[in-house]
């Protein structure tokens, strides 16, 4: 019988801390309900199949070499160098040979939204092809491993996208301290993210910010300490259900990322658009300088606030907390 191994991972928005995390401060993550699904299935071929159907593209890889690709060969090196940096790692932890089987990628978090696309890829692909060599790996080892793989893509990540993608629900997290997994009474909430149309490269801002913080560190270390205290104060609005103290924080939080360099005319009339129309707070979600900004909704005011920025995003979607982090299952 064949045996086909399936994983899926969520995708996140930060709610407070973005930027703030890679230099020690705490975030607030959440877990949302788009997932990054991977499929590995056994093949009778010495060679290792991979394709992205998001990116319609595939490789074909002998010894971990590149032998043949579906579409771009430079763009392929590119996407799928995560991925077999997670083969090498994984099969030389079950001793298994660099061949066998097909792994297929599908993946709705949208890349370059600030979602965590490439986090949680990473887990489901860390889960999926773990369990199809056998390997019994803890939600702690998923977790690790798939950060190795994020470095190639970010070069100084928080850890806190594969982080959350691993455990779902929401989580307080600190580098290099770990997380807490919080208690949220927030069920009611509705968060509502719009495309700025803006592509950029989360390690690109990264770096942009961390120079600008060298070179006015008293200006910055204030800001970031505010941030920090501000991500407390998040995290006890979330436990407590109270949805418009959370919005007020998120507002602080924006304006902060703003103060640091991440926005822009774009994100800026989306944020104002959203709270004009009656969200409860919004905020830039993720790296900025493009990307998503995300929009704090109950029931009362989401439909004025999607359609609101439905006029004027090419891509709006309507997410919740998703309390499940990565799944995995064999089939037969």
């Amino acid at each position: 019988m064949t045996t086909i191994v399936k994983a899926s991972a969520p995708g996140k928005v930060i709610i407070s801390g973005e930027h703030f995390v890679v230099e020690g401060q705490p975030a607030i993550a959440a877990a949302i309900n788009l997932r990054a699904k991977v499929s590995v299935s056994p093949t009778s071929e010495k060679t290792i199949e991979l394709f992205s159907k998001n990116y319609n593209l595939g490789v074909k890889l002998h010894d971990l070499e590149i032998i043949s690709t579906i579409g771009s060969r430079e763009l392929c090196v590119k996407i799928f160098k995560p991925s077999i940096f997670l083969i090498k790692k994984l099969c030389d932890l079950s001793g298994e040979k660099y061949g066998g089987f097909k792994i297929t990628i599908d993946s709705k978090v949208p890349p370059g939204s600030g979602m965590g696309s490439s986090a949680a890829t990473s887990v489901a692909f860390t889960a999926a092809l773990a369990k199809f060599l056998n390997l019994q790996l803890s939600k702690n080892e998923i977790n690790s491993i798939a950060y190795e793989a994020e470095k190639i893509v970010h070069g100084k990540p928080s850890g806190i996208d594969n982080t959350v993608s691993t455990f779902g629900g929401i989580i307080a997290y600190r580098k290099g301290e770990g997380f807490i997994r919080l208690k949220p009474k927030i069920s009611e909430a509705y968060f509502v993210l719009a495309d700025s149309g803006i592509e950029r490269v989360t390690g690109d801002v990264v770096r942009n910010v961390l120079k600008l913080k060298e070179r006015f560190p008293k200006i910055f270390d204030p800001i970031y300490h505010a941030a920090g205290r501000l991500a407390i104060r998040t995290a006890l609005a979330i436990e407590e259900g109270d949805l418009e103290k959370l919005g007020q924080l998120m507002n602080i939080n924006h304006g902060l990322l703003s103060a640091i360099g991440v926005s822009n005319l774009v994100l800026e009339n989306l944020v104002y658009t959203a709270r004009k129309n009656g969200a409860l707070g919004a905020k830039i979600t993720g790296a900025g300088a493009g990307g998503f900004i995300m929009a704090l909704c109950d029931n009362s005011s989401l439909t004025n606030v999607k359609k609101a920025l439905r006029a004027i995003s090419r891509r709006v979607y309507v997410v919740k907390i998703s309390k499940p982090g990565v799944l995995v299952r064999k089939e037969t």
